[in-house]
């Protein structure tokens, strides 16, 4: 999607149908998807060939070998994210409903506690 976009642009571009800021803003977007994608790339070369890492970026849920990285760059409640106690990948909606009627459960949780920060900021 990300290229098809960017080979529009470069056609409006060669034939002078275009506006200047509009294409510098496009640019600047696209090379930031760019960099997105070479880290996810990066990262799952380092997984590939270091057990240890892909235990590490999994317990971050960053990457496992079921699920795609979430970028985070939708509505927050929408993200996926590891339930450790559930063991199931939810949205942080959800999350955020499961940790209200298991408190105990989910006290010492770091993604319920960023969920929280995420999703109830004042």
């Amino acid at each position: 999607m990300m290229f098809m976009e960017s080979n529009n642009r470069m056609k409006k571009i060669m034939k002078g149908d275009f506006k200047l800021e509009e294409i510098t803003a496009a640019q600047r977007e696209f090379e930031g998807q760019i960099k997105l994608l070479n880290a996810v790339v990066s990262a799952f070369g380092i997984a590939s060939k270091n057990k240890r890492a892909m235990a590490g970026l999994e317990k971050m849920n960053l990457m496992d070998d079921t699920t795609a990285v979430d970028l985070m760059l939708g509505d927050p409640e929408v993200d996926k994210v590891k339930c450790p106690v559930e063991n199931k990948i939810m949205s942080r909606a959800d999350c955020l409903d499961y940790s209200g009627s298991h408190y105990t459960e989910c006290k010492g949780c770091e993604i319920g506690l960023k969920t929280k920060e995420m999703l109830l900021q004042e």
